[in-house]
């Protein structure tokens, strides 16, 4: 896509005229709402799974407290998702065969 593209779609969604574009940003942003609320469901799940449960799925408590600690707009799972990610590689990094 080249630039000029790109100029004339921000153009186009600057655009204070309400017409289907209008339409599907709040539609957008409804899906966007209630995913996270899906999200934040499964997360309080999560809190009530024990330790060891947590700690097979690559969790701790800390991270799901941390993430239903966050702003209600944010996503929770994807705080669990980089903090798994974070320990899976100082794991790898460490040079542990367990």
């Amino acid at each position: 896509m080249r630039m000029i593209d790109r100029c004339i779609d921000f153009e186009f969604a600057a655009s204070p005229s309400f017409g289907p574009g209008v339409l599907s940003r709040i539609r957008m942003a409804t899906v966007r709402m209630v995913r996270r609320w899906r999200h934040r469901s499964a997360v309080i799940r999560l809190h009530e799974m024990s330790d060891y449960q947590l700690l097979d799925i690559g969790l701790r408590r800390e991270d799901v407290r941390s993430a239903l600690t966050s702003s209600y707009f944010a996503d929770a799972s994807l705080h669990l998702t980089s903090a798994a990610r974070e320990r899976a590689t100082r794991h790898l990094r460490s040079g542990r065969l367990d």
